[in-house]
């Protein structure tokens, strides 16, 4: 599948400009590149430039924030390659292409000012600096300090700007950095006409605004948006507390301008947000009660807003934070929905007329087989959303696989297309991909949240089974994520599990102590969130019991369900000791480790092990077809205690014939 991403308008408003992006396990790499095409439809997309390499934050893909020039001529762009990242400028005729700057420091943000008559960049700390650090750390060894995350390789571990580098811990919680100390960003005032370089005035820099990261805050609300207009009109904002969201916009000094007060601005959570072209209006994004997107223009001095488009698809690709590009006439969107594969439209903001401009996955769209839209409630009258898809040719109740946490745009694999749902869905298992219930922002409640997922899952499930679709003694869960730790949840506190998946690191005390070195906050964010004090024994019977419930490391006699760990190198050192705890009480565990993995796998080739296995550990457990996994149990210890009646059909001639074992009682 073609991946898309980072619309943009030019400032005429003729030209719609994205990024798309595709997977080779060949190369286990990606192959990016720059598509324009006129709004109006008028001619088909063409191919613009090379879009260089694609930069990955803990395995997400970051925007390529291409910035255009005041005449519409030409559009600059970052470009990583070859373990730098400088400015590049295309012509919007498809005539030149050339590289404008040679800085010594990786370009880090480009920001389009005065209307695109200039350019901010900012720039990080010079490349050769950092390689001199790194290679003096690697010689002298390296003191283990706050900055220092223990579960990751020491030595070019993390991938930073387009290269293999020494990472450190540079903010709250997990935030990446490099190994030098965080500077503030080096601004310089960038021509895009001749790529010239000089000192911005102080009126300038005032124009600049980083984009926001996890956890930024201003007073007691999170930053989940930030969105500069490179002008006198100031910076947009979303701001979060509980589950209130606002949209605010402040001046270069950062007093506030305006706050949406309409009734549109507080229906649901507020989303995307991008400036309107040269107007003073905010195009924002919400959702309706079907999933799909409503996007609505804010005037900042009338305080009036109007709702400009709605669709049962999301209209910003599936992603959060990618958003529209939007002109005083025109929105151009990364149109997707469960059973729709992305594509680019453009909508009139006139009429609400919608056409398509590039549709790079054609043969997806009628790819089998279909997602269902369900809503329920648990018995707690909480409401939940979800897609299921079952097998084409289902006959009689079937097994069930469910993942929790995000289900936006076209599913393959829920967060991190972790697991392959279409496949699990063609061979014969119903996949239920749902939606996390509304969370605060922030680190706190996760035990509640915990409870209140277990509670919507065990109530699509008693549903389903009652509908008389799904086998409820044949129902396997994996996640990414909060979606992992919810399925260690489910294995330990209940009996609805057959197997169990999960790709993300787990709490235990071994991760307690790799990350309570003086000056990490974690040890205070595991009590504040998760009730975790020390797994210490002198700590208490409270916290043995936080431990007892949260931990699968301490709950090896209550998980006897088989559980496949698929993780990244950097969060897989945990998992170990849960594996160790597994392995001597008896149970069927195995745990798989990706090299030069971060949080999300987005490497190709580990994407495609990690699914086939999930496929395989899944048909296995829940239908009796085993291959790679039954062999790697055929070897297991004969004290292993897998349930008689695996042990029996992998002896017998039936063996791979779809028959399926029954499980041991939990």
């Amino acid at each position: 599948m073609a991946r898309i991403d980072s619309p943009s308008i030019s400032p005429d408003g003729r030209w719609a400009l994205w990024r798309t992006f595709r997977a080779s396990t060949d190369r286990n790499d990606y192959t990016a590149c720059w598509m324009i095409a006129p709004v109006d439809g008028s001619a088909p997309a063409r191919r613009l430039a090379d879009a260089g390499e694609i930069e990955w934050l803990n395995g997400y893909p970051l925007p390529g924030t291409p910035a255009w020039s005041e005449d519409s001529a030409s559009v600059l762009f970052r470009k990583v390659a070859d373990g730098e990242v400088q400015v590049w400028r295309a012509s919007a005729d498809g005539n030149g292409l050339r590289q404008l700057t040679r800085e010594a420091g990786n370009v880090r943000d480009l920001v389009a000012i005065e209307g695109g008559r200039a350019m901010l960049i900012a720039l990080g700390q010079d490349r050769r600096r950092v390689a001199d650090a790194e290679q003096a750390e690697y010689d002298a060894g390296t003191r283990i300090d706050a900055s220092v995350d223990p579960q990751r390789p020491l030595h070019h571990g993390d991938r930073i700007e387009g290269r293999w580098a020494a990472g450190r811990l540079r903010g709250f919680w997990f935030e990446q950095g490099g190994i030098l100390p965080v500077t503030q960003p080096l601004l310089r005032l960038l021509d895009p006409l001749t790529g010239d370089v000089r000192e911005p005035t102080e009126a300038q820099k005032s124009l600049y605004a980083p984009p926001a990261k996890a956890f930024d805050q201003e007073g007691d609300w999170f930053v989940t948006e930030r969105k500069t207009a490179g002008d006198g009109r100031g910076t947009a904002l979303v701001l979060a507390h509980g589950q209130q969201t606002s949209l605010v916009v402040v001046d270069g000094n950062g007093r506030e301008r305006g706050r949406c007060q309409a009734a549109a601005c507080t229906r649901s959570r507020l989303r995307s947000i991008s400036w309107m072209g040269s107007a003073d209006a905010i195009l924002f994004e919400t959702r309706n009660g079907q999933g799909g997107t409503i996007l609505s223009r804010w005037d900042i001095a009338s305080g009036n807003v109007a709702d400009l488009a709605g669709d049962s698809e999301t209209l910003t690709g599936g992603g959060d934070g990618d958003g529209c590009a939007a002109s005083s006439l025109h929105l151009v969107c990364v149109a997707a929905a469960a059973d729709s594969p992305p594509r680019v439209v453009s909508i009139n903001v006139r009429d609400g007329r919608s056409i398509t401009l590039g549709d790079p996955n054609p043969a997806l769209r009628s790819e089998p087989p279909a997602f269902e839209r369900l809503v329920w409630q648990d018995r707690h009258n909480r409401s939940f959303s979800g897609y299921l898809a079952m097998p084409i040719q289902a006959r009689g109740p079937v097994p069930l696989f469910v993942t929790y946490y995000a289900c936006s745009g076209y599913l393959r694999g829920g967060l991190g297309d972790e697991y392959p749902l279409r496949a699990m869905a063609s061979a014969g298992i119903a996949t239920l991909c749902i939606n996390r219930y509304p969370a605060d922002p922030g680190v706190g409640g996760n035990v509640a949240a915990y409870r209140i997922a277990a509670s919507g899952i065990a109530a699509i499930v008693d549903r389903l089974a009652r509908e008389g679709r799904i086998d409820r003694a044949r129902v396997g869960a994996g996640g990414v994520s909060f979606g992992s730790e919810v399925a260690s949840w489910l294995a330990i506190h209940t009996r609805l599990l057959r197997a169990v998946s999960i790709a993300s690191v787990t709490v235990s005390p071994t991760y307690y102590w790799l990350n309570a070195v003086k000056g990490r906050e974690v040890p205070a964010v595991l009590q504040a969130g998760w009730g975790l004090g020390s797994p210490d024994p002198s700590a208490g019977a409270r916290s043995r019991k936080a431990w007892r419930d949260i931990s699968p490391a301490m709950n090896a006699d209550r998980i006897t369900v088989p559980v496949l760990m698929q993780v990244p190198e950097q969060e897989y050192r945990p998992n170990v000791e849960v594996l160790a705890r597994l392995q001597a009480a008896g149970r069927i565990a195995e745990l798989w480790v990706f090299p030069h993995e971060m949080h999300i796998k987005w490497q190709p080739r580990h994407q495609l092990a990690a699914n086939v296995r999930n496929l395989e550990w899944f048909r296995c457990w829940l239908q009796g077809v085993c291959t790679q996994s039954a062999t790697a149990l055929e070897r297991a210890e004969p004290s292993a205690k897998a349930p008689r009646s695996l042990c029996r059909w992998l002896g017998s001639s039936e063996k791979g014939k779809g028959e399926p074992a029954q499980p041991a009682t939990p």
